[in-house]
C-alpha cells in the first residue's frame, strides 16, 4: 500500500471491517460524512457490546482529537500494514440504543440490585427503549450506569484492527503525546 491518506469513505470500509471481525452477529451502521470542517463517521448499533468496548475499536481509526481545554482539533498518525497513513475520519462517534427486551430486563436487574422500584420503560424510534417515569436524577444515572456496562458480547480478534499502529499524535493539544515511532 502506498497511499498516504485514506478518504473518509475508505477509514469507514475498515471501519465496519473491524467491528464485523470484532463483534461477528451484530449489526453497525457505519455511515461517513464529509464536511467543510472536516470529515466524521458515525457508528449505531442495537443491544451488542458496550459503548466502550466499541470505541475501543473505532478509535484506532480516528484521524484526528479535539482538546477542549484549548479548543484545538488535533491530528493523530497511525500506520497500515506498516506504512503511514492518515485516516480521512476527524473523530468516529459511537450511538448505542438498545431493544425494548433487553433494556427493560437490564433496567429491571439494576433496580434489583440498587433495591428500586422499577420503572416505565417506553420505546422511541429515534432513540430506542428508555426509562420514562419518574426517578430521582440519581437513581436514573445508578441504573444507567449498570445498563451501559452491559456487553453481550467480547470483543474477538480483528486481523483488520491488527494492521493499525498508532505512532503518536501532532504534540500541541492538552494532554497530547507527540511522535513516539518513526
Amino acid at each position: 500500500m502506498s497511499k498516504q491518506y485514506l478518504s473518509c469513505a475508505e477509514t469507514a470500509k475498515l471501519v465496519r471491517a473491524a467491528l464485523k471481525e470484532s463483534f461477528p452477529g451484530v449489526k453497525f451502521s457505519v455511515k461517513s460524512s464529509v464536511y467543510s470542517g472536516g470529515a466524521s463517521i458515525n457508528v449505531s448499533y442495537v443491544d451488542g457490546p458496550s459503548y466502550d468496548q466499541v470505541k475501543s475499536i473505532v478509535s484506532a481509526f480516528e484521524g484526528g482529537y479535539f482538546d477542549g481545554m484549548t479548543d484545538y482539533k488535533g491530528i493523530n498518525y497511525n500506520s497500515l500494514d506498516g506504512q503511514k497513513v492518515r485516516f480521512g475520519a476527524d473523530f468516529i462517534f459511537v450511538n448505542r440504543s438498545y431493544s425494548i427486551a433487553l433494556f427493560t430486563d437490564l433496567v429491571a436487574n439494576a433496580c434489583k440490585y440498587y433495591g428500586y422500584e422499577m420503572p416505565v420503560i417506553a420505546n422511541s424510534k429515534l432513540s430506542g427503549a428508555y426509562i420514562a417515569s419518574n426517578m430521582s436524577y440519581d437513581e436514573k444515572k445508578r441504573v444507567m450506569q449498570k445498563v451501559s456496562a452491559y456487553s453481550a458480547d467480547d470483543a474477538a480478534e480483528s486481523a483488520t484492527l491488527n494492521r493499525v499502529q498508532f505512532l503518536g499524535d501532532d504534540g500541541y493539544g492538552y494532554g497530547a503525546v507527540g511522535r513516539i515511532a518513526a
